[in-house]
């Protein structure tokens, strides 16, 4: 998910005069529209004009404080649900968000007391629970934040991350006896699993039990385990087991895992300098260099090596560079010493031999330790925690992976992508423009036909990614809107007013003003030129469908589950039968837009993907299939109808879209075609 910066300066979107006539209900209902559409500054302007009318309220103040948090703004977020919870210090979720905020904050103990509130009132709330755990375990309150999880296990026993995360636990306080057991229990429980295997291999390795280590990362390999640890702990196994042979295969599986892993690239180095194979040792060292400059054991390797090979003034580069940091390094000064030697400089070899001398006396002589640098190779640790990765209902906002601030370089296959649909297209006067791989909307006869009449302010583009609106942006549309409002006011009867009114209010997520304009423009327009407006009430009624299909009260305790994970969150909307009227209205809309215009690839996609919203999948491949014959560089609908092939069961047929889709610029499909691959 695109992180967009908030902006501290609010927008007076109205005069003071006229708030007082606003309708607050609707207001906090569009605001919530914003923020479920992931459209944070937007919907933060919403709940400003709220509380400037009705500052008593409890719920604008919460839904700011959660769309701050998802922008990153925890001090805002707190004060909001400071607010919350003065005005009603009886909503749990107040008192999770804020701990959440302080939490993010570094506030411990504060965040602790909040959640510990939370389950006052939601005593088996499982996310309140695992983020007072993380809580405990940053104060190192190691006895309680084991008797929560305890808690946890005893509600769900068969839940191998809650083992994993007690045995963790109790490795970090020291109880390597008490954790075995729960690794133990993990492999009892689910013995296909590899990464059980390897937990389990990783404890053993630390208890120095190193035949049931290799026995257990054998087994791990065995289940074909991806997680570079298994690879890399099982090459230093090998390795002191003298097995060099395997040991250069176990690094070398873990560095095309990870071509970035300083762990597996420098225990390569190390086991190629002891083989002899000084040049390639040299390579892995500068890598590890070039990923870890501040890493003085790869440079001090790097630095013998060089010695091996007779580079004595490169040796006596890295040399210095480690006494520039640590002057009362023995080891480098002799190291130094000897370059300089081996080049004729006596001198300076007998400076740099005094001064380790010195060094090594006055250390005898007054305790005086000498600096040291730890250069063997380098365990993996089990990487990640269970809990941290389940403690948060909000949008996660710390990683790459997560954000969607992808770099689109390299073997960008190595994303983690959600797998879901690619979305609707529809009209916007924005699109994107990634520098790294520019995104052109698409385009159709009709939309330029649209734009060539000039009957919209700007021209209007066919996309598939919304961005969300700057509070700039913002400000123009309302302002529009209040300019559309008095043209209609003196000319009612004017189709084009109602289709760029519409546009104003679909882009500032006030659906059903938007659903009005669209049907006005239809009933007052010449059907022939409304198709566009028929497509834009078709999305925007869909957009409201999902909206209410996905919303909870987020003041209730409900939301744990209904946004504890984004996936979820993001997954396609299957409808209910209370709506199926609103899905025969959308169907509707869209087959108006085909019979009037059957060359519109574009609404062939969008009612391709509300066929699958019901699950008719074939229907869907038909559709998808008429979009791609009507613009066959649609990758968004090779990317879906990969999906559904897939989905059905067609493998062959589904990888085949989803290559073509990579192969037009959708480069999610590769990490689909490499989870894939490797299951």
């Amino acid at each position: 998910m695109t992180r967009y910066i908030f902006f501290a300066a609010v927008l007076l979107l109205l005069p003071l005069g006229a708030a007082a006539q606003l309708n607050t209900d609707r207001l906090t209902a569009i605001g919530r529209n914003a923020l479920y559409f992931e459209d944070y500054v937007l919907s933060i302007q919403y709940f400003n004009q709220v509380i400037r009318v009705k500052p008593y309220l409890v719920e604008p103040y919460f839904y700011r404080g959660v769309a701050k948090i998802q922008l990153e703004d925890y001090v805002g977020a707190e004060k909001d649900m400071d607010e919350v919870i003065r005005r009603n210090p009886f909503i749990p979720m107040a008192f999770y968000a804020r701990g959440f905020a302080r939490k993010q904050l570094g506030k411990w103990e504060e965040a602790r007391e909040d959640f510990s509130r939370a389950l006052e009132f939601s005593p088996e709330n499982p996310i309140f629970m695992v983020n007072r755990i993380e809580t405990y375990e940053e104060m190192k309150e190691y006895d309680a934040a084991l008797a929560d999880l305890d808690f946890l296990i005893r509600r769900t026993p068969e839940e191998i991350g809650l083992r994993f995360e007690k045995g963790r636990l109790l490795l970090e306080k020291g109880d390597t006896v008490g954790a075995l057991p729960e690794f133990d229990t993990m492999v009892r429980i689910d013995s296909v699993n590899p990464e059980v295997w390897s937990a389990r291999g990783f404890i053993r390795l630390i208890t120095e039990d190193n035949e049931g280590a290799l026995a257990d990362y054998d087994k791990a390999v065995k289940l074909k385990s991806r997680n570079i640890a298994t690879y890399i702990n099982r090459g230093i196994l090998n390795y002191e087991a003298k097995n060099y042979r395997a040991a250069l295969a176990d690094y070398d599986k873990a560095v095309s895992l990870d071509t970035a892993s300083v762990q597996a690239l420098y225990n390569r180095a190390l086991l190629r300098t002891e083989v002899g194979d000084y040049n390639t040792a040299i390579e892995d060292y500068n890598a590890v260099i070039a990923l870890r400059p501040d890493m003085p054991e790869a440079r001090y390797q790097r630095a013998l090596v060089y010695g091996e090979v007779g580079e004595w003034r490169l040796a006596i580069r890295d040399f210095s560079d480690i006494i520039g940091r640590y002057p009362s390094f023995v080891p480098a000064l002799y190291g130094r010493a000897q370059a300089y030697e081996n080049l004729g400089n006596d001198k300076l070899a007998f400076a740099d031999r005094e001064k380790a001398y010195d060094i090594t006396q006055a250390h005898k002589n007054n305790d005086r330790k000498e600096e040291d640098i730890d250069v063997d190779v380098k365990v993996a640790g089990q990487e990640g925690s269970v809990i941290k990765n389940r403690a948060s209902i909000f949008s996660s906002s710390g990683t790459e992976e997560e954000s969607g601030q992808h770099s689109l370089r390299g073997a960008i296959q190595n994303l983690k992508i959600n797998v879901t649909n690619e979305n609707n297209f529809v009209l916007s006067y924005y699109y994107r423009n990634d520098t790294e791989m520019p995104v052109k909307p698409y385009s159709h006869p009709a939309v330029q036909e649209f734009n060539d009449r000039q009957r919209l302010e700007a021209p209007v583009y066919i996309v598939c990614d919304e961005m969300p609106l700057t509070e700039g942006m913002i400000g123009f549309h309302f302002a529009s809107i209040d300019r559309l409002s008095e043209q209609i006011a003196a000319d009612s009867l004017n189709a084009d007013l109602y289709m760029a009114r519409g546009m104003d209010y679909a882009l500032v997520q006030d659906f059903p003003n938007a659903i009005a304009d669209f049907s006005s423009a239809i009933h007052y327009g010449n059907d022939e030129e409304m198709a566009l407006a028929y497509f834009s009430r078709a999305n925007v009624r869909y957009k409201q469908l999902e909206f209410k299909q996905n919303n909870v009260d987020m003041t209730r305790e409900n939301i744990s589950k209904a946004l504890q994970d984004e996936e979820e969150r993001e997954k396609i909307v299957h409808l209910d039968k209370g709506d199926s009227y609103e899905f025969e209205m959308i169907m509707r809309d869209y087959d108006r837009v085909i019979a009037l215009l059957p060359d519109f690839a574009y609404a062939w996609y969008n009612r391709a993907n509300m066929l699958c919203v019901q699950k008719d999948y074939q229907s869907a491949i038909g559709n998808y299939s008429r979009a791609i014959e009507l613009n066959p560089e649609l990758g968004e609908a090779y990317f879906n109808r990969g999906l559904t092939y897939i989905y059905l069961g067609n493998e062959e047929r589904g990888v085949a879209d989803l290559s073509k889709a990579g192969e037009l610029g959708i480069y999610q499909a590769y990490s689909i075609m490499k989870r894939l691959n490797n299951s």
